[in-house]
């Protein structure tokens, strides 16, 4: 089903998820040159003509968001509107499994503080609540012990590992529809 999501706004206790505009253009060159994201997360090594182009593919996009088959980014953004990070929920075709995949990347300046799986667990909440989907999944390396906590503080469960054609092999988590909602399985 198609959504409208370019007024987006997804309130947390501590923080804002919404879309990206063009605006976020300086922020996100801010985080995409940190060490600390692109180590973990090689293809957000963007040049400001990559992010550019980036921004305005989701920003063309968000008029029709296919809740089914989410590509979601969404940016994560203190109360005050300042970026911090993002959160995506989308295909990862390298993986070869079904469900969407949910990342995301924090500034160093603002980790450690939960703020990541604040945000995990209320998109994944917003998006089971528009979507049919069982299940989203998320891929770890296993040198990344701080990603794991987040997935599991967000309710994931390990699920063994998996291959990622370009990336090696990741620690594999998935969230239950029911887990993440509240909702009982159906029988």
């Amino acid at each position: 089903m198609l959504h409208d999501l370019r007024d987006l706004r997804i309130p947390t206790a501590r923080l804002l998820l919404r879309t990206f505009s063009q605006d976020d253009l300086a922020a996100l060159l801010l985080l995409v040159s940190q060490a600390e994201i692109t180590t973990n997360l090689p293809d957000w090594a963007m040049t400001a003509e990559q992010c550019e182009q980036w921004l305005a593919w989701h920003e063309t996009n968000q008029a029709r968001f296919d809740s089914d088959k989410p590509a979601l980014p969404l940016a994560i953004c203190l109360p005050d509107g300042e970026l911090i990070g993002w959160l995506g929920i989308w295909p990862k075709p390298s993986v070869h499994v079904d469900p969407p995949e949910v990342m995301y990347a924090l500034s160093h300046a603002y980790r450690g503080r939960g703020y990541v799986s604040e945000a995990v667990r209320a998109a994944t909440q917003w998006l089971f609540g528009l979507s049919p989907l069982p299940q989203l999944m998320a891929v770890v390396k296993p040198s990344n012990p701080e990603s794991r906590r987040v997935v599991l503080r967000s309710g994931f469960t390990a699920s063994g590992t998996v291959r990622c054609d370009d990336d090696g092999w990741f620690d594999y988590f998935v969230l239950q529809r029911a887990e993440a909602t509240g909702e009982q399985p159906s029988a």
